[in-house]
């Protein structure tokens, strides 16, 4: 009894002791995102309130069988996607040259750019850094989970009407609660990004990054698509961390990229 004691004190003491030693290891980036998104959401508009509005608008043709939903679409360019900006930030999480990456972002709704939009993402990556280091390509592909859309709902679907007079002025009224089901959900994400170092210290970088996120969220659940694709710039800072290189003040005499490890 008296060993495992001994035994269970070590463990406690020294797990604290271990995982601090392994904070040195970890390396955090964050990045300042800016660019343009495609959301195809698929939605079937007649189970949503915007069927709701097109039997109001009927009324005044005729009633539904004189004017179709059909017509409507047409008259309204009602579609199942359309885009947005983005604008954002994002952080970064790795361990030592662990093939596992991950992120937390705040950024804009891609169905409205005027609100935030918060989830996190986690699954396999790499860092592949060339042309003495200072510039490199990666990839991220794995779950995301979508916390929070707060622009995913009513105006989901104001901005799928494609008429710019008739959108701005739906924008204006039209705001059902839910409108398309919760604003938060499951989607199978890939991020590939290929950028620049800026310093001497490889801290700084600026590059770009192409995106696709499939909506795995049941459809009984929700029916109307968080699905997204599109592109980024961003400005990236390494906030902790250490380099593939030392610095470029002392670079590696015998060419190529130096492993920290």
């Amino acid at each position: 009894m008296k060993h495992f004691l001994l035994a269970l004190g070590v463990l406690v003491l020294g797990f604290p002791l271990t995982a601090t030693a392994q904070l040195k290891y970890l390396n955090f980036n964050v990045s300042m995102n800016g660019g343009y998104s495609t959301l195809a959401h698929k939605t079937d508009f007649q189970t949503t309130p915007l069927y709701s509005l097109y039997q109001f608008v009927a009324l005044s043709h005729g009633g539904t069988d004189d004017y179709t939903w059909g017509q409507f679409q047409n008259t309204y360019e009602v579609g199942e996607s359309f885009g947005q900006p983005r604008l954002g930030f994002k952080g970064q999480l790795t361990y030592r040259d662990w093939p596992v990456i991950l992120e937390g972002e705040a950024i804009s709704s891609s169905s409205a750019y005027t609100k935030a939009a918060y989830a996190v993402t986690a699954g396999l990556g790499r860092y592949f850094y060339f042309a003495d280091s200072s510039v490199y390509f990666s990839f991220l592909g794995g779950y995301k989970y979508m916390i929070q859309d707060f622009g995913f709902g009513a105006q989901t679907l104001s901005n799928s009407i494609g008429d710019e007079e008739a959108r701005n002025l739906a924008a204006q009224f039209f705001g059902p609660e839910k409108a398309v089901g919760r604003p938060s959900g499951d989607l199978f994400a890939v991020h590939v990004s290929f950028a620049k170092t800026l310093d001497w210290y490889y801290r700084w970088s600026v590059g770009i990054e192409g995106y696709y996120e499939v909506d795995l969220t049941d459809k009984l659940v929700r029916s109307t698509r968080m699905t997204n694709y599109g592109a980024n710039i961003f400005l990236r800072y390494r906030i902790f961390g250490n380099n593939f290189e030392p610095s470029r003040y002392y670079p590696n005499p015998g060419g190529g990229r130096r492993n920290r490890y």
